[in-house]
């Protein structure tokens, strides 16, 4: 093959076919827009660290007295008879705090909850940052609104459900 044989392609990008063509400026229509979508990442953040605190103390009434009651029942076994009806019905009750436990996973719900009231946030922080900016040094209007849409439709999407 010959280097004659190759055409190269000198054409310029698309961004620049176009000279006219001048990049959104930073307007109160398009910070409006932003911020109604953050007003929206703050109430999403606050319902997700509230569920996050629901699922903390469900986790704690079904987990501490799965793992309480095998423990007492064991240092009680020399004065309590292993083979008793009451016996069998608190160890019954644990297995049941225990499967309860298991099935509802509520230790990863507050996880999950706590992890997406903190990306919530931290969109919010993003955004209030970079409109604290003048506008002349802020990121181009039309490329920062398509990313923090972007962003913002992800999480929402991708979020569990409150």
């Amino acid at each position: 093959m010959n280097n004659k044989d190759i055409e190269l392609d000198i054409t310029p990008p698309s961004s620049l076919d176009d000279e006219q063509r001048k990049e959104l400026l930073w307007e109160k229509r398009e910070e409006e827009i932003i911020m109604k979508w953050i007003d929206d990442c703050k109430i999403r953040s606050d319902k997700h660290s509230r569920k996050a605190t629901e699922y903390k103390i469900k986790y704690a009434c079904i987990g501490l007295p799965s793992i309480l009651i095998p423990i007492v029942l064991g240092g009680l076994s020399p004065i309590v008879q292993c083979h008793t009806l009451e016996y069998s019905l608190v160890l019954m009750s644990s297995g049941l705090f225990s499967g309860v436990g298991m099935f509802f996973n509520f230790g990863k719900k507050e996880v999950e909850h706590n992890t997406y009231a903190n990306k919530f946030f931290k969109l919010v922080n993003e955004v209030e940052a970079e409109l604290s900016k003048p506008k002349r040094h802020r990121i181009a209007c039309d490329v920062y609104i398509e990313k923090i849409k972007n962003e913002y439709n992800s999480l929402v999407l991708s979020s569990p459900n409150l």
